[in-house]
């Protein structure tokens, strides 16, 4: 609409359509948000893109562009975009947290002397984060994790580490004791690990996350029973999560409780019936028990028929356990088939060597 000179519109007019128009595109790109926290990447990939045909300069639905080629390994391309996020709200911690998580991967696959580069600015977008919103915990989690890894030369050091985790733990306790309690981990000093998480379970006994780091801690030192004690605790609080009844399952079953174990795992598949690696373990059970050997034929066999590869490791354990499986049964043909598959995905697998010396 024109309006001659001496007759403008009323500037409220303008404020109202200018929050008319942020409003709707907040709305609009809402759609889009839900899509991606779906877990449905490939809509929602689609639905910013057509979105920033229209909003080039939305620095929210760049971002989650940036977070959709995070997710898919695609280092380089999530930085652009989550650069450009930046660019238009730069006082947004969680942009640069993201571009410190982006350029922390990207150095992890860099040559050596692109990784210090690359290193360099995870620890400057870290710190960004931090400085934009000191309440930021999970940057400051993130920022502590650089310090304990990287050598001084970049960055890194234990004072600065412990400076983070005394910050997180002035702001939120539990994550306070789960950051002390990393920290103590790195640095293999056990009785202070086990002291900050057995804290955080005692002060947070419906809090999911220290039940993870016990059980870890008991299962990385061949304590299974007192790691299914751990599991069945959490439990207690989340009877709902699959890989809480998986992380039992492995304990029972590197403590020989075959039967219990089983269920378990049968349990995590009720909840999450495509979770694979319970698939493997099933697997993993049937061959060195001997025991619910037709359980772990047809689920190693659905693993190796997935039309989305699996990576190579895991289909030569796989092949083997299959083969293992196959020479209990007698059926010596078979296994010495996979046995062989095995090694044409890991030519290094000593067990699949030792296997086909032994139908030799």
């Amino acid at each position: 609409m024109l309006y001659p000179k001496n007759h403008l519109p009323p500037l409220g007019l303008f404020i109202g359509l200018i929050l008319s128009t942020a409003v709707f595109a907040q709305s609009s790109i809402d759609e889009g948000i839900a899509l991606f926290e779906d877990g449905k990447v490939n809509e929602a990939k689609g639905f910013f893109e057509d979105f920033i045909k229209t909003n080039k300069k939305h620095p929210e639905a760049n971002f989650y562009m940036g977070r959709i080629y995070f997710d898919e390994d695609e280092f380089g391309d999530a930085i652009d975009w989550l650069e450009k996020a930046a660019n238009y709200e730069s006082g947004n911690s969680k942009y640069y947290m993201w571009l410190g998580h982006s350029y922390g991967r990207r150095a992890q696959n860099a040559g050596k002397l692109k990784q210090a580069f690359y290193a360099r600015d995870s620890r400057k977008n870290y710190e960004k984060s931090v400085e934009l919103d000191p309440d930021n915990v999970e940057a400051r989690e993130s920022v502590m994790e650089f310090y304990l890894q990287a050598p001084g030369f970049m960055g890194g050091g234990r004072d600065k580490a412990e400076n983070q985790a005394q910050a997180i733990m002035n702001l939120d306790k539990e994550a306070g004791y789960m950051a002390w309690g990393r920290i103590y981990s790195y640095y293999d000093e056990d009785d202070k690990v086990f002291e900050n998480y057995t804290q955080a379970v005692q002060e947070f006994p419906s809090a999911m996350g220290p039940y993870y780091e016990l059980f870890s801690y008991y299962f990385n030192r061949q304590e299974y029973e007192k790691a299914a004690e751990m599991a069945r605790k959490q439990l207690t609080v989340n009877d709902t999560t699959a890989v809480v009844y998986y992380n039992l399952g492995n304990a029972l079953q590197w403590g020989e409780v075959w039967s219990e174990s089983i269920e378990a795992y049968q349990k995590a598949l009720e909840i999450e019936p495509e979770f694979y690696n319970t698939w493997y373990q099933i697997g993993r059970l049937a061959a060195v028990s001997g025991n619910y050997e037709s359980e772990g034929e047809e689920y190693l066999i659905k693993l190796i028929s997935l039309d989305d590869p699996l990576n190579d490791n895991t289909l030569a354990w796989s092949h083997f356990r299959l083969g293992t499986i196959y020479e209990s049964k007698q059926n010596l043909e078979a296994a010495e088939e996979q046995y062989k598959a095995a090694l044409k995905k890991d030519k290094d697998h000593e067990q699949a060597k030792e296997a086909l010396d032994r139908l030799k």
